[in-house]
């Protein structure tokens, strides 16, 4: 029986093959998280204006995505750390998000719709990033 040996590369090319789809649900993230604040910018230049509680909450939510991406771009070359790091703030972001949705008039409802929204876009990332094939990816030696 012939023993292959994996390169760093054939790592790092298997670890961007199995994070593609959290980098994906992490970029939609994003965009809707930008798309919100340039809504709020336009409701606001329009003469609607938006309850402080709107502007921070969802400019936190967009700089935790930009946070993500940023750590998702270092996973996706092979960082095991950056990986780890995932697994943990990503479910916290995920809690976050659940509990100020749940707050009862905290936000408009159509904030909460979309907080919802990056909420529902959230969970499918979490659950791949803890799936045994994805975990596996933090324990493999370098």
């Amino acid at each position: 029986m012939t023993e292959t040996v994996e390169t760093t590369s054939d790592q790092a090319r298997r670890q961007r093959a199995a994070l593609r789809p959290v980098r994906t649900l992490l970029a939609v993230y994003f965009g809707v998280s930008a798309a919100m604040i340039v809504a709020i910018g336009v409701l606001s230049a329009l003469g609607n204006a938006q309850d402080p509680a709107v502007w921070i909450r969802c400019s936190l939510v967009l700089g935790s995505a930009a946070v993500l991406l940023a750590i998702m771009a270092r996973a996706t070359r092979g960082s095991r750390s950056a990986l780890i790091r995932l697994r943990i703030i990503t479910p916290v972001v995920l809690a976050a998000i659940i509990v100020i949705v749940s707050i009862p008039g905290f936000l408009p409802g159509w904030v909460r719709i979309e907080q919802g929204l990056c909420g529902a876009i959230l969970l499918p990332a979490v659950i791949l990033l803890f799936l045994p094939r994805t975990a596996a990816l933090s324990r493999r030696e370098a």
